[in-house]
């Protein structure tokens, strides 16, 4: 793999080239915000808007953002200028005034001074709750799992993950991932005397056959042995009595 310099803060690090900003400089130690970013998932980034940079290359100064910008020969990345935070700022207030009832939002815009927002806060009951939709949660249901039990319906300020025509999904298998990968915790799953309930299904859990702990859904066992012929007995004890 090809390796190039590229600074950082001042600072000039040796990364593979085409790797994105963000990953770099996370292995740094340099912090960029992020949400929408999950390196298991091809596809995802670029959505949530938090993470831009400023990339300076061949004499010419860009925003960027730090998750999908790719690393090449003398690049230069500057995180911390006041333009950068000027530009994040408004993304979050943007953020904080879909979902003020995030905490992580809420958490992100007080580290950039940002207790109340210039604009309509969607307060109250509404379907999206915490979601920015930043689609994370289907990218993973497709592409890490690969069921495609969600997508993003709506368009603009209404945009949202749900199952078709937001029904059970006989394709979902309960397996939480997209719970798992949101970064506002926007999804709800609940477990509670061995079932799992989300996206309004029930799922029966497999209990772990030494501790008794329920630890996976009976319809992710069935998916699993059905795409890779696994020996159903493997899923008896749960990962901390194999």
């Amino acid at each position: 793999m090809e390796k190039v310099s590229v600074v950082i803060d001042g600072r000039t690090f040796e990364a593979v080239k085409d790797r994105c900003v963000l990953e770099v400089a996370h292995e740094n130690g340099i912090y960029i915000p992020s949400l929408c970013y999950n390196s298991e998932v091809p596809s995802s980034g670029g959505s949530c808007r938090v993470c831009l940079v400023e990339a300076h290359q061949g004499g010419r100064m860009r925003l960027v953002t730090a998750c999908n910008y790719p690393v090449r020969k003398g690049l230069e990345v500057k995180t911390d200028t006041p333009l950068v935070h000027r530009i994040r700022r408004g993304v979050l207030e943007l953020l904080l005034a879909r979902v003020p009832d995030s905490e992580v939002i809420r958490e992100m815009a007080a580290s950039e001074g940002i207790a109340e927002v210039r604009f309509r806060k969607d307060e109250g009951e509404n379907e999206r709750y915490k979601c920015i939709a930043c689609a994370l949660c289907t990218n993973v249901c497709a592409e890490v799992v690969g069921v495609h039990a969600i997508a993003m319906t709506e368009r603009g300020a209404d945009k949202k993950p749900a199952t078709p025509y937001d029904k059970p999904s006989e394709v979902c298998i309960g397996c939480g991932a997209c719970a798992y990968a949101c970064p506002t915790g926007a999804i709800t799953m609940k477990e509670k005397d061995g079932v799992r309930r989300i996206w309004h299904r029930d799922f029966q859990m497999v209990r772990c056959s030494v501790c008794g702990t329920p630890y996976i859904p009976q319809a992710q066992v069935d998916w699993i042995v059905s795409r890779t012929g696994k020996d159903r007995s493997f899923f008896d004890k749960c990962p901390d009595h194999r």
